[in-house]
């Protein structure tokens, strides 16, 4: 039972890899070209993109940033109107042409702030005691003045190293005091010319608005940065990115490039895709980080469902090879019943399974079916021996203790030849029969040529022609060359006994018995033809039954049945004895055997 168990499970399992390898293995190498076909194809697209966004994200803050730079240069490139601007700031009191320029540089700087929406405020400031400078919003004013609610950036710009000629910094200001504070990127540029600064304030959320604008991503994020990594304003919602800067730094000092437009970078356990460009005017970086999740969503969903159609052809692989396992071994344990039946000599059931649904089931039924036909061979064998029994039997009883006849009719013979004149009826009759009788005597275990049977028959003949008072005529037809073939003896005498005494002897007419000899494709066939009484259309059928049951035990036909069983127990099933005959008109006894 466990070398039984052991075989199911090495069955199960090369059936499994049979199926993985024919339903899991295609789908799995379709599924991983497929994945890196559109892997690669969205890594181009995403480079294309890359390269996209960067241009025009730097281009947008470039743009913003401009806005200062073409403000700066109205008051750079005239030495004589930074000396102008500085002695108006220098001095307490304004003559007439001095309150002119004071009114026009307010009007200068808030036209910037008017036409832009970036543009929250501007403040030129050159050196001065008094604390003086230029505000878009309070014209000419004064450090500590009530209308002031911006201070900050003077701080900044007297703490600031001489040598950093433009920065910038976030600050939080108020434009008005009615106003709240407001988170701003304020930008600081010294003068050429002469000591001092213009601050410009950059309103942070309408620049994230316009960096909003390119994020195609859910969870993106578009930062600008300082060469340490600390952040100073992005698209929306970027504080929500908890990154360290640490990480922000690690993205600055070593930025995409190359010939790789993009590269991976893990921010709070999350992953990104990152792509950056530096604005050296005013030492940043811009930083975009879209979502790995978001970008590979389709390729994700694509191996997803791979994976689930993988898992699926896996079980089903299983299922298979278990269900076909299970099935084939029920076959094997119920031929091990089937064995086990016959070695106990149990009946053996005649069709095992009817229904073939694969190969297996025919297989195993071609087993059962050689199994059953051995089987029944040795039953029908073990028959075949019996039935060769009550043959020798038969025979035996045919011959009616032949020793003794035959010494009985040659005494009667030498008597009547005493008595009586040579040639006579009587002593004929016994002659012939007495031949007869040696022949049937000395054959029985032996074959003799066809000639001697055909002579037997000849003599046999003769006696009967004594006998019925009704002639017939017996007519050989057969060439020289058959004559030598040996055959078992007594088999042509039965045959022209039963036409005579079934045939001929109660025929009103004169009967005539034909036998032909010939061979025709490697046999030698034997035909008796009479034109008898012939045999009703039952009756035939009835006859030709027994002859293929090899029946012994019929009152009648003995000869006939006695001579078709040594046939066929000699010369095979093909040399049995077959009849025809119409009724009234005569009857064809034929058969034949090997050359």
């Amino acid at each position: 039972m466990m070398k039984h168990n052991r075989m199911q499970q090495k069955y199960f399992f090369r059936q499994l890899i049979r199926h993985l390898l024919l339903i899991t293995l295609p789908i799995l190498m379709l599924g991983i070209l497929l994945t890196n076909h559109f892997r690669n194809q969205l890594q181009e697209e995403l480079t294309a993109y890359a390269e996209r966004s960067k241009n025009y994200m730097l281009t947008s803050v470039t743009d913003i940033l401009n806005t200062f730079s073409e403000q700066m240069a109205i008051f750079s490139t005239s030495p004589s109107m930074a000396v102008s601007i500085s002695r108006l700031l220098n001095e307490q009191s304004l003559d007439y042409k001095n309150n002119v320029m004071k009114s026009i540089i307010p009007t200068i700087i808030g036209t910037t702030v008017n036409l832009s929406d970036y543009v929250d405020s501007i403040y030129i400031y050159y050196d001065n005691p008094h604390g003086n400078f230029f505000s878009s919003t309070a014209g000419y004013t004064n450090i500590t003045s009530a209308a002031c609610q911006d201070s900050g950036w003077l701080s900044s710009y007297e703490q600031a190293e001489a040598s950093h000629q433009q920065w910038v910094e976030i600050r939080s200001i108020r434009n008005y005091s009615f106003e709240q504070e407001l988170e701003t990127l304020s930008v600081f540029r010294r003068f050429d010319y002469l000591d001092g600064v213009m601050v410009m304030n950059l309103n942070l959320s309408e620049i994230s608005k316009t960096l909003d604008v390119n994020q195609i991503y859910p969870g993106s994020y578009t930062l600008v940065a300082l060469s340490d990594g600390n952040v100073l304003f992005g698209s929306s919602d970027y504080k929500i990115l908890e990154a360290d800067y640490r990480d922000i730094s690690e993205i600055i000092q070593i930025p995409s490039s190359g010939n790789k437009a993009y590269d991976h970078i893990e921010i709070d356990k999350v992953s990104y895709v990152y792509y950056s460009s530096t604005i050296p005017e005013y030492g940043l970086t811009m930083i975009s980080l879209l979502p790995e999740s978001e970008v590979f969503r389709t390729v994700n969903s694509m191996v997803m469902a791979f994976a689930i159609i993988i898992v699926f052809s896996i079980l089903l692989s299983i299922t298979l090879s278990l269900r076909g396992t299970i099935h084939n071994f029920r076959q094997l344990h119920q031929l091990l019943e089937l064995f086990s039946c016959a070695e106990a000599g149990k009946a053996l059931p005649s069709s095992f399974r009817s229904q073939t649904r694969n190969e297996y089931d025919l297989i195993f039924n071609n087993i059962i079916s050689t199994f059953i036909s051995n089987n029944r061979l040795r039953l029908d064998l073990a028959e075949a021996k019996v039935h060769q029994k009550d043959a020798q039997l038969a025979v035996l009883q045919l011959q009616l203790n032949p020793h003794f006849i035959f010494n009985t009719l040659q005494t009667v013979d030498l008597e009547i030849l005493k008595s009586q004149p040579p040639g006579n009826a009587s002593s004929f009759l016994i002659h012939n029969l007495s031949d007869i009788l040696k022949y049937s005597l000395e054959n029985t275990s032996r074959l003799v040529p066809l000639k001697e049977e055909i002579a037997v028959c000849k003599k046999y003949a003769e006696i009967q022609k004594l006998r019925y008072t009704n002639p017939f005529l017996l007519y050989w037809e057969y060439e020289e060359e058959v004559l030598e073939i040996p055959i078992i003896h007594l088999v042509l005498q039965p045959l022209l006994e039963n036409s005579l005494h079934h045939a001929i002897k109660e025929l009103p007419r004169q009967g005539l018995i034909k036998i032909k000899l010939f061979i025709q494709n490697k046999r030698l066939h034997f035909y008796v033809v009479d034109n008898g009484l012939g045999i009703s259309k039952d009756r035939l059928v009835e006859i030709n039954s027994r002859l293929k049951r090899q029946n012994l035990t019929q009152n009648s036909h003995i000869g006939l049945y006695n001579t078709n069983m040594r046939l066929v127990l000699t010369y095979g099933p093909e040399a049995a004895v077959c009849v025809n005959s119409k009724d009234g008109q005569g009857t064809v006894v034929h058969f034949s055997i090997p050359v």
